[in-house]
């Protein structure tokens, strides 16, 4: 079948290859009525121009979007987050280096343990009026240091260690270039350098309640991980894009540890 946009261009493309041939015939006629004729049948081929551009538009916008999902890109999810095709295309270059959810669960829970909602963008005041640029998890044990974070891919760890936002954080970059940020941890899985590799699934920390202060402020908020997604973009290191989508996808790669 083919799509509606193209159908539409075909359709213009032959009607303005008629309107040519229609006003190259009338010439002769064209100032018998003051002009009105030439000035319709213009405004006619104006409008059938613009039809076109728009349906050239649409259909590259659906191409676009196809190729992300052949990627494997849950394109509904990130519509309904707000994302437009332009940002969904951030996510090719490291879409595959994805294989887990951020918190193992231990096989023995007979529910899902964790929760989450898409509040990117929304006000923090924490350190100054601010956007929250993350997802934030929590777990059904509202317990700091229950539940095991691991790294969503391979990857370099570039930074490791406090911030009086973040808390014990640590931010792994992946093969394809996403940055991956895991904050607020209760303390880490093992000494971390940075530079150095990890491993798709490997202990990383603990889900806590760290930051919000000095190094080892800690009972500020409720325990959660706040998990952050970044790629260079342009001119700027730090491109923040929304989690949430990528956690609703990753939530059926959750992987079992036992603790």
């Amino acid at each position: 079948m083919e799509y509606f946009p193209l159908s539409v261009h075909k359709m213009i493309c032959t009607g303005k290859s008629w309107l040519f041939y229609a006003l190259v015939q009338a010439q002769p006629n064209f100032m018998s009525d003051g002009g009105i004729f030439v000035r319709k049948w213009i405004l006619f081929f104006l409008i059938l121009v613009f039809a076109d551009v728009f349906a050239i538009s649409s259909l590259k916008e659906h191409v676009y979007l196809e190729t992300l999902r052949e990627a494997g890109i849950p394109v509904h999810e990130m519509e309904k987050a707000g994302m437009s095709p332009e940002e969904m295309r951030l996510f090719l270059p490291f879409w595959q280096d994805m294989e887990y959810f951020p918190l193992a669960v231990c096989p023995v829970e007979k529910e899902d343990p964790f929760s989450f909602a898409d509040t990117w963008m929304e006000e923090r005041n924490y350190g100054g009026k601010r956007k929250h640029e993350g997802c934030d998890i929590f777990g059904k044990a509202m317990l700091s240091g229950y539940y095991p974070v691991i790294s969503v891919t391979d990857g370099t760890v570039e930074k490791v260690g406090w911030l009086p936002l973040g808390g014990w954080r640590i931010g792994i970059r992946s093969p394809g270039g996403g940055y991956f940020y895991y904050a607020h941890l209760s303390g880490y899985g093992r000494e971390f350098q940075e530079g150095e590799a990890v491993k798709a699934g490997e202990l990383l920390g603990f889900l806590g309640d760290s930051g919000y202060g000095e190094e080892g402020t800690r009972g500020k908020f409720a325990p959660h991980l706040h998990m952050g997604l970044y790629v260079r973009y342009g001119s700027e290191e730090e491109y923040a894009l929304n989690p949430y989508p990528v956690l609703v996808y990753l939530k059926n790669h959750t992987k079992e540890i036992s603790y």
